[in-house]
C-alpha cells in the first residue's frame, strides 16, 4: 500500500491508478483533480484514511514477525519500518504524492535499521 501512495503522481502519469475508485469517490475525489497535481483539503482527508490503515496494517503484521525464522526476521521488520518511514514522509510534505517521490534518505534508512535491530534482538 505504501508503494501506491507514493508512486500516485507517476502512475497516474503513466496512465494507471491503483487507488481504490470507490474510496475517491468517497471522499469525493475526481480524476481531474488528480491530473491538476494541486494537494486539497479533500486529497489529504484522502490520505490521511490510506495512511492511518496502512498504518494499522504495519502494526497489526509486527508480531508475526517474531514468528519468522532468525534469518529473515531482519529483512521483513526493516521493511515495515521503511515503509512506515515512507508514509512519515508523505505527511511532512503536505501529502504531495504528484510532484515529488517520498523517499528515506540513507542516514534515515541506517537509523531505523539500528532501531529495527534493537527491537528484534530484544524479543
Amino acid at each position: 500500500m505504501t508503494n501506491i501512495l507514493r508512486d500516485v503522481g507517476e502512475d497516474y502519469r503513466n496512465g494507471r491508478v491503483y487507488l481504490p475508485q470507490n474510496e475517491l469517490r468517497a471522499f469525493g475525489i475526481e480524476e481531474s483533480e488528480m491530473a491538476s497535481g494541486r494537494v486539497t483539503d479533500k486529497w489529504r482527508a484522502f490520505m490521511r484514511f490510506q495512511i492511518e490503515r496502512t498504518r494499522n496494517l504495519y502494526a497489526f503484521s509486527w508480531p508475526g514477525v517474531r514468528l519468522l525464522g532468525r534469518s529473515g526476521r531482519l529483512a521483513v521488520a526493516a521493511a515495515l519500518d521503511f515503509y512506515s518511514g515512507i508514509l512519515d514522509d508523505i505527511e511532512r510534505h503536505d501529502f504531495d504524492v504528484f510532484n515529488r517521490r517520498a523517499h528515506l534518505s540513507a542516514r534515515g534508512k541506517l537509523s531505523r535499521l539500528l532501531s529495527v535491530w534493537w527491537r528484534l534482538s530484544r524479543m
